[in-house]
């Protein structure tokens, strides 16, 4: 779903009308809404991003990193897995001054022309419209906001349903043995 599909549909809901010139105008307000939710869901959903980057003794920049990092959660060099220590000034300490393999829980890149489409797995593009709306009733009346929460209560339903999931079936199948 791009980001223009997910204004329309935020509209169609918000019964504004979805013309080119209805678009327009909520289009600045609606993408904000679009990106806090974004950040939101990829926190919930442990959103991770795997790249290699340089090392200068010891010390990886994460910087370097293409996407913001929220966690370091698994660092490698020499192809296998290694202790790290995070800085207070977004670097990681490692034990050997060679690239290092970095898993992280990302940022997703931010939407901000109609036809970007967001990281996010695609099941998550109608919570993120769902968050539009429920955003957008916020500033309204206060019959409006009453709304508000009902959409904002749907939007928490939804994400505490898509934590993180523990892995394949047979990795965590409890078996009766007796």
């Amino acid at each position: 779903m791009t980001l223009n599909d997910m204004i329309v549909s935020a509209l169609a809901q918000l019964d504004r009308g979805h013309d080119q010139m209805t678009v327009d105008s909520f289009r600045e307000r609606l993408t904000g809404y679009a990106n806090d939710a974004q950040s939101d869901i990829a926190r919930a959903i442990s959103f991770t991003k795997t790249e290699v980057i340089p090392t200068a003794n010891g010390i990886a920049d994460l910087e370097a990193l293409s996407r913001g990092c929220v966690k370091v959660v698994k660092a490698r060099q020499l192809g296998r897995e290694v202790r790290f220590m995070r800085g207070d000034t977004g670097v990681i300490a490692l034990p050997y001054n060679e690239p290092v393999t970095v898993s992280y829980i990302a940022e997703p890149e931010r939407l901000s022309s109609p036809s970007d489409v967001s990281e996010l797995p695609e099941h998550t593009h109608g919570l993120i419209v769902t968050y539009m709306v429920g955003r957008e009733r916020m500033a309204g009346d206060a019959s409006t906001q009453r709304g508000a929460n009902i959409y904002l209560s749907m939007y928490e339903a939804a994400k505490a349903r898509l934590r993180p999931h523990p892995g394949d079936p047979d990795s965590y199948l409890i078996y009766n043995r007796y």
